[in-house]
């Protein structure tokens, strides 16, 4: 029979496999989130919850980003709008912000 240690490694370890297969199931993570809760300690609980943020913020989102640019070099006319739109978004970001210094030296 497993610990409790060793079946939270082994779910640990079966986020980051799914990571780098790029298998992305949200209502599946969601659901073995759930039957965690209250059966672990916490900061055991935390740190699935932890990895599993880390999984669909960075790499979902680079996965996505191969797609789109995948099609952009294909030619595909709404991914390079999208794309565009995108890019200025991006560039836009902080546009309109003024610095004010007003740090007074003595």
């Amino acid at each position: 029979m497993r610990t409790k240690t060793e079946s939270i490694a082994g779910l640990l370890e079966a986020v980051e496999r799914a990571k780098q297969q790029k298998d992305f199931n949200i209502l599946k993570d969601l659901k073995e989130l759930r039957g965690k809760f209250g059966k672990v300690q916490k900061c055991d609980y935390l740190a699935l919850l932890n990895k599993l943020i880390e999984k669909y913020s960075t790499d979902e989102a680079a996965v996505i980003h191969a797609a789109l640019m995948k099609k952009v070099q294909a030619g595909d006319l709404e991914a390079i709008r999208l794309w565009n739109e995108l890019s200025k978004e991006n560039r836009d970001v902080g546009e309109g912000v003024q610095i004010v210094d007003d740090i007074k030296v003595k």
